[in-house]
Formats: C-alpha cells, structure tokens, sequence
C-alpha cells in the first residue's frame, strides 16, 4: 500500500519514486525530532539514545534503498574494528582513507548499469556522506594522541575509539545520515550527553523557531525547484528546442536552469538542517547578545549566497560542512606539498571521485578551478589604483556588482551542465551547441589579465611594507 501511494504521489507531482521517498525521510527527521525531544526518549540512558538514532536511520535507510543498508553496515564494523586494534596510528588514518573511498567508488562503479547514464538516487548517496564521516572519526583519534592537540582540531579531537554503538548513533542519526550535513564525532557525543540542553530546565533546548524557518525555507526551495523543472529540465538542454537558439538565449535559460539545479540541494539541506536544528545537535553558542546560535550543522548560507557576486561566495555558502571536511582533512594536512595551488588540485580531485565515476563531475571541478583561478586574478588586477580610482563611482560599482553576479551565475551554471548531465555524450552536446564559450572565456581572461598586470602594476606603497604585511597575514 506504501509503495502504491509513493508511486502516485510521484506519477502526480511528475517525480521519480526514489525522490519522493528521499523527501518524505528527509520530513520525517521532525516527528522523530520531537520524539527524541520527548520525556520518553530525552532523558534515558546514552545507550537508549544512540540505539535509537541506529533503529531510526536503519529504517529510513531500508525504506529508501532496501537490503543494500548492509552496505553501511560492512563499513562501520570494518572501521571499528580497524579503529580499535590500530586507532590513533598513521596506518589507521591511510586505510581507513583509502578503504572507505575504494568502498565507495566500487559501489558508484557496481551500479553504473542500474543509473543508465543519469543520475537516481541510491545508496551511495547516503554512503558518500558515510565515507567522509567514519574517515573523519579516524583522523579525530589520531589528533587526539599528539600532545598538543593541534590548534584546529581542539573541538573535533577524540581521545579514545568510540563505541561500535556510539558509531553507529552518529552515523545513523536521522538529521544527517542521508543527506547530510557532515558533523564530527565529538559534536555527537556532546550533544547526547546533554551540553547542548536549555541550560536552565535541563530540558531540549528551546529550538522550534529556528528549525520552523529552515524548514519553510526547505519548502519554498523545493517548490521553486519543482515549479521551475517542469519547464526547464535537463531534458529541454539536450532538446532542439534549446540546442537551435541563439548563444544569448541559451546563456539566459542556462542561468534560470543553474540556478533551479542548485534549489533541489538547497532546499533537501534545508529540511535536514531543521530537523537537526529541532533536536537541538546544531547548537552554536550564544552570540554577544546572549542570543542562541543555531549555524553549526548550517550546510548552506541562504542570504550570504543570493546576496553575493562572485564564486568565492557560491563556493564558500554552498554544502558548507563538506568544504569544511575537505579544508580540514585533506587540504591542510597537503601542506608538505608545498604548494596551495597543488593541494586545491588534489582536494578537488578528490572531491571529484567523491562525488561519483561519470566524467561530468571531473569536469564540473576542473572548470571549478579554472574560474575561481581567473576570479583571482581579475580581482587582483581591480585593486591596482589606477583601475579602483577609475572604478570608484557609486553606480559602477553597483554595475559591477550586477555584472559579477550575472557572470559567476552564468559560470557556475555553465560547469553545472556536466556535474548534472554526467556522461559525455550529454553534457559534450548541450557545451557544443554553446560554442564552448565556457571554456573559451578563462582562454581570453588569463591572458588578457596577465597583460593588464604589466600596464597597471602595484603602486609602491603595496609593494612595499603594507603588501609585505599583507603577504605574512595570509601565510599565517
């Protein structure tokens, strides 16, 4: 009867079956909020609780992806077991990497068949989430043993392996197990233990405003993404009534499309986060108001990213805690690299076989690098003084701004084709009937860039002291 009732409400709303499920487990993260909130649940045994976050996400992991929940099951106890005999080695940190990515790139390249070439929804979605989380435990034990605890892992460090149960609580925690957003081990441990109760009852802490309007916010993104889609869909790319348009056009439908193609994520993160939020694990402090913050488990920054310009915002407001992971984990532990440059290399690489096999993906994060590289430089150039005087005007400015914001809309939609599109043959025809403008843009602006350099070089004051102090700012 479930599954008859699914499959019409998906037939009604033109949606897949595996989507409609995902978004009632997602809705369902506020019934078991309130019951985990409830005097039934909020005051037993830390046993009790982390048994129930394993049973709840069990369930809604076999409501979505049937018998392959053994998946998730094989990881955690290989990752305990790892974890207990070897925890805090360098060995245990290099396998538990590499196992848990090969675990995960075999499961995309196992069900390439089943996805025929697009994208559904399966059980490496939640296991791509998993992968970073049990890696992530690894690397917290291993900097809780060095003395002492380095500086930006003082709130994530562990100083002992935790239970199979404890592991199993924080991974199936219905908040974050299919979707997201990353949070550490440590940040779970608190949480049920009680730090992050009202501080004056004792009680669940006093989050339903907050998680209301995450959870409205959710709503309205879903139902913009699905309002649009019926109109403009990955399909209608791959159209001729989209392919036989003018460059113009097609510029001005790829940007309505990026944008509706971002909603779907937005508002799926946004109905996790209230749920998290609900329960009360998103707890942040108090700010210098005495007011609660509620941004810990925040995956995507809502005003910041509608508000902003340019890519640097879009990447730093988008899946938030993931790039949080990537920075942590693998970024700044490249440092004997010797180069950032070469470490972004490999972090987006990574963050490529992360997200899946399809040569899309490796597309989308090279183009990533590429535009955020040509934003660098056009920034650099637009701080010469000759070119800030020039551009100082209140109305430029508020040129520019349109401008940047229409440009970086347009390139992130543009490297979206192939993060969406997946196989080449796809996203190769939707960028072929665009002339490869994508790709011909960061070939003029480089150049061009490096040209202008030499007619507006730096003034002496910011080759002197000041650009010097600024140098060993950012080294720090």
């Amino acid at each position: 009867m479930m599954s008859s009732f699914i499959l019409t409400f998906a037939s009604y709303l033109g949606a897949s079956e595996s989507s409609i499920r995902l978004l009632l487990s997602l809705l369902s993260g506020y019934p078991l909020a309130w019951l985990y909130r409830s005097p039934l649940m909020y005051n037993r045994p830390l046993a009790v609780k982390h048994t129930f976050f394993t049973l709840t996400g069990l369930f809604l992991c076999y409501f979505n992806f049937g018998y392959n929940v053994f998946h998730s099951l094989v990881q955690h106890i290989t990752v305990y077991f790892l974890l207990k005999l070897t925890g805090g080695t360098k060995f245990s940190v290099a396998f538990a990497f590499v196992y848990n990515t090969l675990y995960l790139v075999l499961g995309y390249w196992f069900t390439l068949e089943d996805k025929n070439e697009s994208y559904i929804i399966s059980w490496t979605m939640p296991h791509c989430v998993l992968t970073l989380r049990l890696t992530a435990v690894a690397f917290d034990i291993y900097d809780g043993q060095k003395r002492p605890v380095p500086k930006d892992a003082q709130d994530s460090a562990l100083f002992s392996c935790p239970t199979l149960l404890e592991l199993l609580g924080q991974s199936y925690c219905f908040g974050g197990f299919l979707v997201g957003p990353q949070y550490c081990m440590r940040r779970y441990l608190n949480f049920v233990s009680g730090e992050y109760s009202n501080p004056i009852t004792k009680g669940p802490p006093d989050s339903l405003l907050p998680a209301f309007k995450r959870f409205m916010l959710g709503v309205i993104y879903i139902g913009l993404y699905q309002i649009v889609y019926i109109f403009i869909s990955d399909e209608y790319l791959l159209s001729s009534a989209f392919q036989e348009r003018g460059l113009l056009f097609k510029c001005a439908v790829l940007i309505v499309w990026g944008k509706t193609c971002l909603n779907k994520y937005i508002g799926s993160w946004l109905l996790a986060e209230g749920s998290i939020i609900y329960m009360g694990l998103s707890f942040n402090g108090v700010d210098n108001n005495n007011v609660a913050q509620w941004d810990a488990c925040t995956n995507i920054k809502v005003r910041q990213l509608e508000c902003g310009s340019t890519l640097h915002n879009y990447i730093h407001c988008f899946n938030c805690n993931t790039n949080l992971w990537m920075a942590r984990y693998l970024f700044k532990r490249l440092r004997f690299l010797g180069s950032k440059t070469l470490s972004q290399s490999c972090t987006l690489l990574y963050l490529a076989v992360w997200h899946g096999v399809y040569s899309g993906y490796y597309v989308c994060f090279f183009l990533e690098f590429v535009y955020t590289t040509c934003e660098r430089q056009v920034e650099d150039l637009m701080q010469r003084k000759e070119l800030k005087t020039a551009l100082s005007s209140p109305v430029l400015k508020c040129l520019i701004f349109l401008g940047q914001k229409i440009f970086s809309s347009f390139l992130i939609s543009f490297a979206l084709v192939s993060f969406s599109l997946l196989s080449m043959e796809k996203w190769f025809s939707v960028y072929a009937s665009m002339n490869y403008i994508g790709f011909i843009l960061p070939a003029i602006i480089l150049p061009v860039c490096s040209i202008l350099r030499f007619a507006f070089p730096k003034s002496l004051m910011q080759n002197g002291v000041h650009s010097g102090t600024s140098r060993d700012k950012k080294e720090d």
